[in-house]
Order: structure tokens, then C-alpha cells, then sequence
């Protein structure tokens, strides 16, 4: 059994919200599957259920995950009652032999199972078929805690349902997290938005960054953080830079009221636009300027598509270190097509040169990895394919190939257009796959830099 508290990351700055101890609807969420707790099998439903239940109004107070015991899961929702009002389970609801929720709740809630005859008919349209009669097995999907309320699976075959208990509700879904999250949107938002008319919901924002380490933005943005109580940051870096995260608990009819003001005054727009989240949202988005490469759930490449767009270029791109992957988040975007004209992988020095152009002096003289390879690829792709903007990246990614005066991790990324040709050095860490990752990152950056100016 593994349980999550909600602590502070070596990565955020924690201090008591001024919300913190408010009589906010406090959630609890476990997870079961003995498959969770070994090495390879991550369990995500935690994630987009404790996302959904904030815009319930319900804060998630810890997570835990249980094998597949009996025995760990009854003790895993005695403790449950003990933090949470709202309880939600996911896991072992199937039909083999390690799936023991249902017997688990029945168990510790003293409410005895009972086979609901609309739930056999379920199954038998599901799976009865005439030379494969149903087994007993199969109809134990069909049993449900006596007084629970059933929630219908629309895309599976194992129902969910939902009970009170002790004072508190007990949410209990299948564990496929795909079936999880459309129960949860369809069945259980619902039915807990009814329930908890009054209670605080959750404001966030997003700013997605690249180019400054961690501690340089939370040092850029400390006086911020200092006058903002009522507001958490969190800094979540990654291969794809650093995120900041800030949220705000705020009392319902507070966002309601605050949004729903009359816009047709100047004043009343200005008010509309100065509430406590949006003045630190302004903000940090002038402290941090363009390293803000994006805000919400927008991506790298999604915005350098944009910006493509907005001044009707198109772009040819030559990957060497990167493999293709740059490409690949190019193309990744619907409507890509509109601004993409080619890519082109040119691992070896021979490619360079046939599809390049890159003369074979030049590889000698600097060596493949090298700014003025990195130039030449981005003003030969440009030139071949007649495109506006041509990108290129050349570099090391390791773990060999590195020396004293180019260490694993150096990286040549090149911009060639209107504005001529700029180059830009990269060294980053990492692995493999995180030297390749972080590359890409830093090439569609330095585009989005240059056609921003």
C-alpha cells in the first residue's frame, strides 16, 4: 500500500493559502490494481479525477494505491473516512479472480451484495452469444453493494457505483482509465456539482516556459509570490522547460459573481479584469516576457504553427541529433500542412552534403556539430525547398561521441529567412531521449523567437 499526502515539492514554493483551513469539501482518491505498484505501470486516473473534482469544488487532500488484497483495500477505506468527504475508488470492478473492490466495500460499509437483474441484462447483450454462454464470473460484474446507486459504463463492461457512507460519498469506478474518465465527466460531475452547490472551486493558470532554470523564475517572480498569499506557485520543470503553475481556491459565488458582471462599461471591463488571479496572472506575464512560450494547455509546437500562420510562411526543417522529432511535433498539429513543406533527416556528413548542400570543406574545417554546419543546413534547406523559413539542428546526443571542447549535450540550432541567418548554442543534460527531447524543444523555441521579432 502506498499512500500520497499532499507535501511540498523540492520544486514549489509551499506556504499556508489563505484558504487552506476553509471548510472547502475535502476528497480522498484510491487506486487499486497490484499492477500500480510495480515498476512500468503508472497510475494515472489519480490525475484527471483529482483535475475533475476541483472543478466540483472538491480539493483533493491525498491519493493511495492498493494492490489487490482484500484485506488492504477494507483498511485503505477505514482510513478513507478519516480524511475525506468525498471518496473515489478506481480498480478492480472486472471479473478474474483479483478484482475484490465490490467485496472490499460490502465488507467494511455492512452492505451485502446484490445482483441487480438489469445489470445481468447488460451483460448478457454484451457478451451473451449462443455458442458462449456467460459464465459466473462475468455475472459478478452484476453485483452492487446493497442501497448503492449504479452507475452505467458507457464505454465497458463493469458498472461503477455510488453510496453514502459514515457521512461521506463513495464514488467507486472501473480501473481502465479510459472508462474512468467518461463516467467521471458523465455520470459522477454531475451528480457532485448538484450536491455541492456552495462550495469553493478552483481558479488556475498556466505559463509554460523555456530557456530559464527554475530558480531564476521563482527569484524573478519572489515579490510576486510574496504579495499573492491567496495563491500557490508550483514550478514543474521538465525536458520541455519549466511550467508555473498557480492556483487560487475561491469561494463559488465569489467567480460567479466576479465573471458575471455587466461588460458594457469601461469601468466595469476594467473591474472584470481585476480580480485577485488576474493581477498576478498579468504579472508574472510581464516579468517572465518572452519566456512565456505558451499559457493553458497549449504546446510548443502548436504555437510556433500559430505564429507560421499569422504571417503566412512556410517552413522546411533538417534535423540531425533530433532524428525527426522535430517533425514529428510539426506534424503532430492538425492543419500542419498549411505551413510545413518538408523535413528532412540528414544523420550523415553524406547527407549533409547531397541534400544539403553542405560542402565538405566546411564539415572538415568544423567538425558536423558546429555553428557554421548548423548555418549552412538552415540556408540549404530554405534554398532547395524554397520555403521562407528554414530550421536545422545539429548536435550530440549521446552518451558517446562527446569530447573536452564538444560534450554530449552541445547543440547547433539554425534559423535562416527574411532577416538572415541566426544561430544559437545549446548544452543540455540528460540522457539520450532527454538531450534529443530537450533539443527539439530549444530548435521550435529559437523559431518562435525569430519570427516573434
Amino acid at each position: 500500500m502506498v499512500m500520497t499526502s499532499k507535501a511540498s515539492s523540492s520544486s514549489g514554493v509551499r506556504r499556508p493559502c489563505a484558504t487552506e483551513d476553509s471548510l472547502a469539501v475535502a476528497g480522498g482518491i484510491i487506486a487499486i490494481g497490484s499492477e500500480l505498484l510495480l515498476d512500468g505501470y503508472p497510475e494515472t486516473n489519480s490525475l484527471f479525477l483529482a483535475e475533475g473534482l476541483a472543478t466540483c469544488g472538491i480539493r483533493v487532500r491525498w491519493k493511495m494505491v492498493v494492490g489487490d488484497s482484500l484485506p488492504e483495500i477494507t483498511e485503505a477505506l477505514r482510513a478513507a473516512v478519516r480524511y475525506a468527504e468525498v471518496i473515489v475508488v478506481t480498480g478492480g470492478l472486472g471479473s478474474t479472480i483479483d478484482d475484490c473492490t465490490r467485496e472490499a466495500v460490502a465488507r467494511v460499509t455492512g452492505c451485502p451484495l446484490r445482483k441487480r437483474p438489469h445489470l445481468v441484462e447488460v451483460l448478457a447483450a454484451r457478451y451473451g452469444l449462443p455458442s458462449r454462454p456467460l459464465t459466473a464470473a462475468v455475472f459478478r460484474q452484476a453485483q452492487v453493494p446493497q442501497g448503492a446507486r449504479v452507475l452505467e459504463n458507457p464505454a465497458g463492461s463493469a458498472p461503477g457505483f455510488v453510496m453514502t457512507w459514515k457521512g461521506r460519498l463513495l464514488i467507486v469506478l472501473p480501473g481502465v482509465p479510459r472508462e474512468a474518465r467518461m463516467m467521471f465527466e458523465e455520470r459522477v460531475a454531475p451528480l457532485l456539482r448538484a450536491r455541492y452547490k456552495n462550495t469553493e472551486v478552483l481558479e488556475r493558470h498556466a505559463f509554460h516556459t523555456f530557456g530559464l532554470p527554475e530558480l531564476d523564475i521563482q527569484e524573478c517572480l519572489h515579490d510576486v509570490i510574496a504579495q499573492s498569499p491567496d495563491i500557490r506557485f508550483a514550478f514543474l520543470p521538465s525536458p520541455l522547460g519549466v511550467s508555473v503553475l498557480l492556483t487560487r481556491w475561491s469561494a463559488d459565488h465569489e467567480i460567479r459573481g466576479h465573471r458575471g458582471r455587466s461588460s458594457g462599461s469601461a469601468a466595469q471591463k476594467a473591474k472584470n479584469e481585476d480580480g485577485p488571479m488576474e493581477r498576478v496572472v498579468r504579472a508574472v506575464r510581464s516579468r517572465l516576457g518572452d519566456a512565456i512560450y505558451a499559457e493553458g494547455s497549449r504546446t510548443m509546437e502548436e504555437v510556433v504553427g500559430l505564429e507560421l500562420v499569422s504571417r503566412s510562411l512556410t517552413l522546411a526543417v533538417a534535423e540531425s541529433c533530433t532524428g525527426g522529432l522535430i517533425g514529428h511535433r510539426l506534424t503532430d498539429v492538425p492543419g500542419s500542412s498549411r505551413y510545413v513543406d518538408r523535413v528532412l533527416v540528414t544523420y550523415s556528413n553524406r547527407a549533409k552534403c547531397e541534400l544539403l548542400g553542405v560542402s565538405d570543406q566546411l564539415l572538415k574545417q568544423y567538425g558536423a556539430v558546429s555553428a557554421q554546419v548548423a548555418e549552412a543546413m538552415a540556408k540549404g534547406i530554405r534554398e532547395r525547398s524554397r520555403s521562407d523559413v528554414g530550421l536545422s539542428v545539429t548536435g550530440i546526443a549521446g552518451p558517446g561521441g562527446g569530447s573536452s571542447k564538444k560534450p554530449v549535450g552541445l547543440v547547433f540550432v539554425g534559423v535562416d529567412g527574411i532577416r538572415g541567418c541566426v544561430i544559437r548554442e545549446f548544452r543540455f543534460s540528460g540522457d539520450r531521449q532527454t538531450v534529443k527531447l530537450r533539443a527539439s524543444q530549444g530548435a521550435l523555441d529559437h523559431l518562435r523567437r525569430y519570427l516573434l521579432s
